[in-house]
């Protein structure tokens, strides 16, 4: 039986509300299942609108696709040359499987450089994994040096025998040697063809020495970038050393053939390294953000940067008058295009003209999925989660956003702009700036507290959307005076809030090691932790001692509960003021399921939730893990398998693994929200819910909804999904779209979802075998897609989509043939009992037209101006063309174009004549017809 994980009421962040019985002393069996988050950056679709999070090995293949390595995605990606970006190794979580199978199935650690021998096969440095890795021209991956501890050592043996330290860069020769630099070993090595490993310079000790003599015995430190010349010299950027340095092909010797003073500007910072063909070498240099060539005679000049603040300034302009943001590597094709990884994203020199322009990455990394299933959005270190009226908010703290999933399950952001500052009181708190919300609570009049972390601040958001500062002064020095008002108050990177039913709000002032409490009106008081860090140990003093303390709740009796962070401990402060332990020894560790909670062990627990049947609740964030205390005083672990890394998104959860849990709560079922921030994900524990196994992705057609024919796609189109008998994608019982208050047509429909790209398209009819939809006019310029349908929470099918700037077909009176639907001069539909007469004018209807001036907006309705294709529309009647006098939106219509045209006179032959519709150099199917008489 399908469960709606989305039945949440009033949330507990200030606790008591609901009835909740003592649970057992043997604690239920949980199921997880993942609420928000995904892994979702734009694979299948145009690469300048995906994202990539941290380009840096860059290498080109024979046929001119680009391969990158986006290293903390944990992945390498292919840009095919027609601008599509895929993932083909690693699923962005970091970790080592999949060896000797499809590399798509891997997992990756932080892949660095990247280089292709002569057979086709591509080298990865999985830099975490401390390996080098293939791919082979088959997809499988393998390891082919290093074995997964961190060393530097096994010279003369088998490379997959021997320990790397740090291979960050990879290169090839034409002899199929292989050239890995160890970045932590101070080393460069080369594995031979017959798979044997041994040094070739750096002697393991960090150092600047040698030049002159055998590159073996010579110093470096921290090499990086590599690369070789037609001659076989080995060149290698010793970036401790600030330095390219060369090794002397037969001779084995070593010497600098560049050194910072070269460059003529401080801060030089080096890494990446490429050469041609010519044998000129390519320098990123990221201190100062530009590109350097250094010819074979020793020139040394800037080709591509400019000076600037290392923020994107735009393409197409020269390369040389385009600030660079922080390159760190190169690669070049075989027309001489230079390819350079910065900052978010990966640009392109053409040789030819000089001009740059991006090619893969938005800039951005991390935040997407808004007005979409909150299982497809992208969320970036979330912590801080409560609920308030069914609704579920989420402290999305890298994206400097807190974001609300409705019970639909739609996600938005309802507080932060995304760019971490302080500004916005006073004003709507969407359009505000927060820097890295925390902690979140609620009070009973439905106030939103967040803890501003970095600035030092609560903030809080009222009922109508309005944000301002509730507590601290932006400064973090000194502790204010008992009494004071909060807002004049200092805090140092507040963390959990709470509030209780009297008014009082609870703030964990973290960085002051201590808890304070504001008063109805406005005041501090402290009520836990002496300021100074240390260990109460239970203790009943006034304030006790606290060590960076983060989360907070409240009961209903008015128990304050602490997870004090460093001190591995949960404390409880009773209304009288007595503190003592309750879970936590003290000392980090993992120990003590099944026995008292005071006795066992905690690993910086960061949160806390406790429901009114006095069960409490742990983020026990150090052993990756949620834990129970019952009232019995008895812990156990509820969910994490104690190993932080990804694996699944749904199932019992003992068996599905954390990643740094730092947030809970609780709804009024009894089931458990937790904030998995180094998977991006928040999960739901429930024990009274079966969770349904996802279901197995099912195959889908699509077809435009005027000829009912498959095809490219086209932005603003209006289109159909179609699925075989017993796959359903949606309810038994149709349902038809209607518009929001905004008046746009609505992207979530009897809980389904489509989304191109992470971007949710607005849909006219829903039903279990047939879905259709709008192609969102954000895809105009794409030629690719990744097109996802999701249904109940789950994604049913998803496969690559083409697009096309227009793709035009005309509607018709039955199935996408015959007669057009055509509305005659007088008003009738024509058929051939009411031809339209020759010199006429008509109305015929179409979708397909593509991007529109003024520019489509994705799901409304046509209104005057209206908006008319932005390629030139004709039309033939038996090849005949006919005179157009308007082509654009139909009024009131969502996707609908309207074309009036004139039937041509004169020789115009009478009967059904062939109708094409063309937009640009894109022509609507054949056999379509219109009567004339």
């Amino acid at each position: 039986m399908h469960v709606n994980i989305w039945r949440i009421s009033l949330a507990l962040a200030w606790l008591g509300r609901c009835c909740f019985p003592a649970l057992p002393a043997t604690p239920p069996v949980y199921q997880l299942t993942t609420v928000a988050g995904s892994d979702l950056v734009g694979d299948g679709g145009s690469a300048v609108a995906a994202q990539v999070a941290q380009p840096e090995g860059i290498v080109m293949d024979s046929a001119g696709n680009l391969y990158i390595a986006d290293a903390a995605n944990h992945r390498v990606r292919e840009v095919t040359p027609a601008g599509a970006i895929s993932t083909i190794a690693g699923n962005g979580h970091p970790g080592f499987s999949g060896d000797n199978g499809p590399a798509s199935a891997a997992q990756l650690n932080q892949p660095y450089g990247l280089a292709f021998d002569a057979a086709g096969n591509l080298y990865i440095a999985d830099y975490g994994n401390q390996r080098v890795r293939a791919i082979g021209t088959d997809g499988n991956i393998t390891t082919v040096a290093g074995n997964g501890p961190s060393g530097s050592s096994g010279d003369g043996g088998p490379a997959t025998a021997a320990l790397l330290l740090g291979p960050r860069n990879v290169a090839t020769d034409a002899q199929g040697n292989l050239y890995i630099s160890e970045f932590d070993g101070h080393r460069v090595r080369r594995v031979a063809q017959g798979g044997t490993i041994g040094t070739v310079a750096g002697s393991g000790i960090a150092g600047f020495s040698g030049d002159g003599g055998p590159a073996a015995a010579a110093q470096l430190a921290y090499p990086a970038g590599l690369a070789l010349d037609a001659a076989g010299n080995l060149y290698i950027v010793d970036s401790g050393n600030v330095r390219i340095r060369k090794v002397f092909a037969g001779a084995g010797t070593i010497g600098t053939v560049l050194a910072q003073q070269a460059f003529g500007m401080p801060n030089i910072q080096l890494a990446g390294l490429g050469a041609d063909a010519a044998g000129d070498l390519y320098i990123p240099e990221s201190g100062n953000s530009f590109v350097w060539q250094l010819t074979p005679a020793g020139a040394l000049a800037v080709v591509a940067g400019a000076a600037g603040t290392g923020a994107y300034t735009g393409d197409g302009q020269p390369a040389l008058q385009t600030a660079l943001s922080t390159p760190v590597e190169v690669t070049l094709d075989a027309t001489g295009d230079l390819y350079i990884s910065e900052t978010r994203r990966v640009r392109c020199v053409t040789a030819a003209t000089g001009i740059i322009a991006t090619v893969a990455g938005t800039g951005t990394f991390g935040f997407g999925g808004d007005g979409g299933s909150a299982s497809m959005a992208v969320l970036n270190t979330p912590t801080g989660l409560a609920f308030n009226n069914g609704t579920l908010y989420i402290a999305d703290t890298s994206n400097q956003r807190v974001r609300a999933v409705a019970a639909g399950g739609t996600i938005s952001t309802v507080a932060g702009n995304g760019t971490p500052s302080y500004a916005g009181d006073g004003l709507p708190a969407a359009g505000a700036s927060l820097n890295s919300p925390t902690g979140l609570a609620f009070d009973p009049s439905g106030n939103l507290y967040i803890a501003d972390s970095q600035n030092s601040r609560v903030r809080v958001v009222n009922p109508a959307g309005i944000i301002a500062t509730f507590a601290g002064n932006g400064t973090s020095s000194g502790f204010g005076g008992e009494g004071q008002a909060a807002t004049l108050t200092p805090l140092d990177s507040p963390q959990g809030v709470a509030a209780d039913l009297t008014g009082d709000v609870y703030i964990a002032d973290a960085g002051h090691n201590r808890v304070i409490r504001v008063d109805p009106a406005g005041n501090i008081h402290t009520v836990a932790g002496t300021g100074t860090a240390g260990d109460a140990n239970g203790g009943s003093g006034a304030l006790g001692e606290l060590y960076n303390p983060s989360g907070l709740a409240v009961d209903a009796a008015g128990n304050l509960f602490i997870a004090d962070t460093q001190n591995h401990r949960i404390q409880m402060l009773t209304p009288g003021g007595t503190m003592s332990t309750i879970a936590g020894t003290g000392s980090s560790g993992f120990s003590g399921d099944g026995g008292p909670a005071a006795a066992a062990q905690l690993s910086f627990p960061s949160a806390v939730a406790v429901d009114a049947g006095e069960n409490i609740y742990i983020a026990d964030t150090g052993n990756n893990c949620v834990r129970l205390l019952t009232p019995d005083g008895n812990i156990a672990t509820i969910a994490g398998t104690g190993d932080a890394t990804y694996n699944g998104d749904s199932g019992p959860a003992l068996t599905i693994a954390l990643d740094n849990p730092v947030g809970l709560a609780l709804d009024n079922l009894g089931d458990v929200w937790v904030a998995d921030a180094g998977n991006n994900r928040v999960r739901m524990l429930s024990a009274t819910q079966t969770v349904v196994t996802p279901p197995q992705l099912i195959n889908v057609t699509l077809a435009s909804s005027a000829s009912l024919l498959p095809g490219p796609l086209a932005p603003g189109e209006i289109f159909s999904i179609f699925s075989g008998v017993g796959q359903s994608m949606g309810p038994d019982t149709a349902v038809t779209g209607a518009f929001d208050a905004s008046g746009t047509l609505a992207t979530m429909l009897g809980t389904v979802q489509v989304l191109f790209n992470s971007t949710p398209a607005p849909l006219y009819y829903v039903q279990s075998n047939q879905i259709n939809a709008q192609v969102p006019y954000e895809m105009a310029g794409l030629v690719a897609a990744q097109l996802q349908i999701a249904y109940q929470g789950a994604v049913v099918a998803q496969m690559q989509v083409s697009l096309a700037d227009a793709s035009p077909a005309l509607f018709t009176l039955s199935n996408g043939t015959g007669n057009a639907v055509v509305v005659n001069q007088d008003g009738s539909i024509n058929s051939d009992q009411n031809p339209a007469p020759r010199g006429s004018i008509v109305v015929l209807y179409a979708t397909g037209g593509g991007q529109t001036l003024p520019a489509g907006v994705t799901g409304q309705a046509a209104v005057a101006p209206y908006p008319e294709p932005l390629l030139p529309v004709s039309l033939t009647m038996a090849d005949i063309p006919a005179s157009i006098l308007f082509a654009g939106e139909a009024p009131g219509f969502v996707g609908l174009l309207q074309i009036n045209a004139q039937v041509p006179s004169g020789f115009v032959p009478t009967g059904d004549l062939p109708l094409v519709l063309s937009v640009g150099p894109y022509q609507s199917p054949s056999g379509v017809t219109i009567a004339v008489e």
